[in-house]
C-alpha cells in the first residue's frame, strides 16, 4: 500500500480524483452483476468482483498457480 502524492500526481497531468474508478467499477463490475434476473449474495458478489479484477490485470496464473485444485 502507498500513500498517493496528490501534488506530484496533478503536476504531470494524472487524475486525482476517484470518479473515473467509479466510473470503471459501474461499466464493469455493476453491469455485470445486474443483468436481468441475476441476484448475489455479499460473499457472491464479492467473489466476482476479485475474478473480473483478476481477469481485467491479466494475473490469472499468478493468482492461481500452485492452489489445491477440487476433488
Amino acid at each position: 500500500m502507498e500513500i498517493i502524492n496528490y501534488k506530484l500526481r496533478q503536476s504531470i497531468g494524472k487524475p486525482i480524483g476517484s470518479g473515473i474508478m467509479e466510473k470503471t467499477v459501474d461499466m464493469v463490475i455493476a453491469k455485470r452483476q445486474k443483468s436481468k434476473g441475476m441476484s448475489w449474495s455479499t460473499q457472491g458478489s464479492r467473489s466476482l468482483a476479485v475474478l473480473e479484477i483478476t481477469i481485467r490485470n491479466d494475473q490469472w496464473k499468478k493468482r492461481w498457480v500452485g492452489l489445491p485444485r477440487a476433488a
